[in-house]
């Protein structure tokens, strides 16, 4: 049975990176190209990265490595990959004409809503469900803590994704709060059970401000993420995993002493996994590219 939970868990941490690809690369590359890079993250990429952390015999988890429910693991590893599947493919054909670059405006606010709203929903299920189980008093504890901290680091997300559009445009944007939704919880997710709610505030709004600076920054140089996959799930899971060792609180569910993780560790384990994740997406798209698909 254990093994069963083992596998439905990581089957769907599995499909969050490949699905994170698929928004980096939107409307430029085939379902038959994307099916096999999904086969690949899959069966490869994924996999290595796991093995190395949540393993139990992988290097990073052995050097202190800490990811609760995957900032590294899941969010970096698909965010830095859907980076490397767009600058490989290219923008799509009138993306920085000026003429044309209205037409590529988010068209439906409500659906973005909806997807939001749904994924912020199934965050609790990754977040309070990576204590494992629910046999203890200290497993429920976690899973409570988990979830505070889910919902104020995304709620202070979307309210500084609010803001930044405002004082930058003088208007509201739902697309901008929804994708400050999204870093604050991209953000909370390696420390959701670790930090206090007080910390869980400061990443929300640092993972929000994060997202805003790099999707100004991908526009600027010309790179076309549609969906901001790489500000929300690569930048922001990489201050997700820096944030467990800056917020650790130093003492478990239970009030006892812990050893918490430390910066130079968690810089390692994030600069491990975008090496590998970029090296292999950027070998597997080249050759999708190149046989046409």
């Amino acid at each position: 049975t254990d093994n069963m939970l083992l596998y439905f868990f990581q089957w769907s941490f599995c499909s969050v990176s490949a699905t994170i690809v698929s928004g980096g690369v939107a409307e430029r590359l085939s379902l038959q190209g994307y099916l096999m890079y999904s086969a690949l993250m899959a069966a490869t990429i994924y996999p290595v990265v796991v093995c190395w952390t949540w393993g139990g015999n992988g290097w990073l988890g052995a050097l202190g490595y800490s990811d609760f429910a995957g900032s590294g693991v899941v969010h970096v590893t698909g965010g830095v990959s859907a980076l490397v599947g767009t600058l490989v493919i290219g923008p799509r054909e009138g993306r920085f004409a000026c003429a044309d670059a209205w037409e590529f405006s988010p068209h439906n606010v409500p659906f973005i809503s909806l997807g939001t709203l749904i994924l912020w929903f199934g965050w609790y299920g990754f977040n309070c469900g990576s204590t494992g189980g629910m046999g203890s008093a200290s497993d429920g504890y976690s899973a409570v803590i988990a979830g505070v901290n889910t919902t104020i680091a995304g709620g202070m997300g979307g309210l500084m994704g609010l803001f930044l559009h405002f004082v930058r445009s003088g208007k509201f944007d739902v697309p901008a709060t929804c994708n400050g939704v999204l870093g604050g919880l991209v953000g909370i997710t390696a420390g959701c059970a670790m930090v206090t709610p007080a910390a869980a505030v400061v990443i929300g709004v640092v993972g929000s401000i994060l997202v805003d600076i790099a999707t100004v920054v991908l526009e600027q140089l010309g790179i076309d993420d549609p969906v901001g996959a790489f500000p929300v799930h690569g930048v922001a899971g990489g201050w997700g995993v820096l944030a467990v060792a800056i917020f650790d609180r130093g003492h478990d569910v239970m009030g006892e002493p812990v050893v918490g993780a430390t910066f130079d560790v968690q810089l390692l384990g994030l600069t491990a996994i975008v090496c590998f994740s970029s090296f292999v997406s950027f070998v597997a798209f080249k050759f999708i590219t190149f046989a046409g698909f």
